[in-house]
């Protein structure tokens, strides 16, 4: 059986005292960008990996912070997820990850991280509870930060301005002359799909336009198809003339539809897609995007939790609300 490499072999590998690599580990104390640079390549070489149970005797502090999200293949939670580790690591700080669809989930995932002596929380969950205070999130010991959820004031929270977002969408597409927009975006259960449903509507009522329910498409599910229900939107005495879709299977399933039909993007139907410009870059002619600040929101969740965790927050708990930015394509047209 192949031996654990030691601390002791990292210090003579890189030849440096025991202490010099605690210090570059820990990120703590005083060391030279080049000692620095040669105990990392040390680990790296002899593939050393730190005992986390001994470093939690010795400190008190597992420098380890729980993500839990509803499924890492949901590509915008991947790329959060990646974002915040990212920030995560580059502040001396390792990411535990847990995916959770349901409430009993939830609460076995925090007693989980409560259990490893996790210092804190970061957390988007499938489910928004109707008391948040006797939620997992609001009986923990653990500082949470709760991202793009309406689990009440008590928390501090990272929310992104869905409203805001979809208002400037429909504006630009309002004043390109359309009057029929299609939406498909995330269900009304969780915070951001009632946030996109409620800019939607008020762009509509503020230009004097009804609302139609037969355009809206919310889904509980980011792998549910558009086909059928843009299929029916068609067939519709007065079809849309745009879509507005979460760049998923939402947004690829409307566009197939529309190009079976044999219509033409942006001459028969404009298009708008929400997400990031890697999630939508593969779609041609290039998509006008509603584009998601994924590394702001990261980097407010990362702030906020590790103020928390070095107890330099206030008491009061603390919201940032990330806007969105709209970016022009060669999807839209005037009808």
């Amino acid at each position: 059986m192949t031996e654990r490499v030691s601390i002791r072999d990292v210090a003579a590998a890189a030849e440096v005292s025991i202490g010099t690599v605690s210090r570059v580990l820990n990120g703590s104390g005083y060391a030279s960008q080049a000692v620095r640079q040669r105990v990392q390549q040390a680990i790296a070489r002899l593939g050393y990996e730190p005992d986390f149970t001994a470093r939690h005797l010795r400190t008190g502090h597992s420098r380890t912070i729980g993500y839990l999200l509803p499924n890492i293949a949901n590509p915008f939670l991947a790329i959060h997820l990646a974002e915040v580790e990212k920030l995560a690591q580059g502040a001396g700080y390792s990411l535990f990850i847990g995916s959770s669809e349901r409430p009993a989930r939830d609460k076995e995932l925090v007693a989980f991280f409560e259990n490893r002596r996790l210092e804190g929380i970061i957390a988007s969950p499938s489910h928004e509870y109707e008391d948040p205070k006797s939620s997992p999130f609001g009986t923990t010991s653990l500082p949470t930060v709760i991202v793009d959820r309406d689990l009440g004031p008590g928390f501090d929270s990272v929310l992104v301005d869905h409203c805001q977002g979809m208002r400037k969408v429909m504006e630009y597409l309002l004043a390109l002359g359309h009057r029929r927009v299609a939406l498909f975006a995330s269900g009304p259960r969780l915070r951001p799909g009632r946030e996109k449903l409620r800019g939607y509507r008020t762009a509509l009522e503020e230009a004097g336009f009804a609302f139609d329910e037969r355009l809206v498409h919310l889904s509980e599910s980011w792998l549910e198809s558009s086909r059928e229900p843009m299929q029916r939107m068609l067939r519709l005495e007065a079809p849309p003339t745009a879509i507005i879709a979460v760049g998923t299977q939402l947004l690829s399933g409307a566009v197939h539809v529309v190009r079976e039909a044999g219509m033409d993007i942006p001459r028969d139907m404009s298009v708008v897609g929400i997400g990031t410009l890697e999630t939508l870059e593969l779609m041609y002619p290039p998509v006008t995007a509603l584009r998601y600040n994924f590394h702001q929101s990261a980097s407010a969740a990362v702030q906020l939790i590790l103020q928390r965790i070095e107890k330099v927050a206030p008491p009061h708990a603390r919201t940032v609300v990330i806007q969105s930015d709209l970016i022009l394509g060669a999807s839209c047209g005037a009808v």
